[in-house]
């Protein structure tokens, strides 16, 4: 299948395509009879003489050097004078060449000038066409090739610093030989699971994504004050819903990173999701002390990672605000 692909994309398969077709076409066009004979073929033949110039022309001198540069009105004149440059090979070939070919036939250039120019500007915006779908198409394979890129790169950013947290959280439970040592392990186990090998699609089932949710929670807690008052409120159905994967992760990171930072009382995360029209997630929190550091920047890497991953999935599709007070940082997030 893929050599078949490279066959008919190669440009050594369609050019010969489209010239046997045009030859068929333009011989029926002038046929004598309603077959099409040896005749009306060789006649064919000869008015693609100008045809060939013309498409050759405009495909390796005038769209290369004026059209794609986007130099319009010498394209415009150029194609001007390439028609009428068409017009005299065509003229050249009926009145001069064909007389000393030695052949039976007898032929004549018997069409008006003005359908000869018509089917030559026919060629002359046609191959013009088909030149820049091809390089629209080309650009749009690049720019999905490298928006896939970009979103994988913001996927990633979301699990070094939890990974390694986790990690020690377990480790401190293994020491204390708590009993929630293996449950745990079995958390990041499937929460690592579906980062790795279940998030590669552009959406996601969203039941699937709140239940990783509840799980990162789960372990993110592990880190927090017992005090620490987390809630995970959700309002409507999930299924048949789908969404970015991880597109929540950072915005709940930042609120266990900054929220319960250096906080051993009354420290409080309150997420809520809503789908009952469309996706709304909303997460309030306190906040925590900030370094000299991090003072202007709170939550700065995980906010403009949602922001970017929100542009280029969900462009004119969302709305994305941050609510900061003295106390209480809250993000509220909706898409449409």
């Amino acid at each position: 299948m893929r050599i078949f692909l490279k066959v008919i994309n190669s440009k050594w398969f369609q050019h010969p395509v489209f010239w046997v077709l045009s030859i068929y076409a333009i011989g029926n066009y002038f046929a004598i009879s309603n077959l099409f004979k040896f005749i009306d073929f060789f006649y064919s033949l000869l008015f693609h003489i100008p045809l060939v110039f013309l498409v050759y022309i405009n495909l390796r001198l005038l769209i290369p050097k004026f059209l794609q540069k986007g130099k319009y009105l010498l394209y415009g004149l150029a194609g001007l004078l390439l028609l009428a440059a068409t017009y005299g090979i065509h003229e050249f070939t009926f009145e001069l060449l064909l007389p000393v070919l030695p052949t039976e036939f007898y032929m004549v250039s018997f069409t008006d000038w003005e359908v000869l120019l018509t089917i030559f500007s026919i060629y002359l915006v046609l191959t013009t066409l088909l030149t820049l779908s091809k390089s629209w198409y080309r650009l749009q394979q690049v720019e999905k090739e490298k928006l896939s890129i970009e979103l994988n790169s913001l996927k990633a950013q979301v699990n070094p610093h939890f990974l390694f947290n986790s990690l020690n959280s377990i480790y401190s439970l293994a020491l204390a030989k708590s009993e929630q040592t293996a449950e745990t392990v079995l958390e990041l186990s499937n929460l690592l699971r579906y980062m790795l090998y279940e998030v590669s699609e552009e959406k996601v089932d969203l039941r699937k994504e709140v239940e990783m949710i509840e799980n990162y929670i789960e372990l993110q807690k592990l880190r927090a004050d017992d005090s620490t008052e987390v809630k995970f409120e959700i309002m409507g159905d999930l299924n048949e819903t789908k969404v970015a994967p991880l597109l929540f992760f950072p915005l709940i990171e930042n609120a266990f990173k900054h929220g319960v930072k250096g906080v051993s009382e009354s420290a409080f995360i309150h997420l809520m999701l809503n789908v009952k029209r469309g996706i709304e997630f909303t997460i309030v929190n306190n906040k925590g002390q900030v370094d000299d550091m991090e003072k202007g920047k709170f939550g700065g890497i995980g906010l403009e990672n949602v922001r970017r991953r929100l542009e280029l999935i969900y462009p004119d599709a969302h709305e994305f605000e941050v609510i900061e007070t003295e106390d209480v940082f809250e993000v509220k997030l909706k898409l449409i």
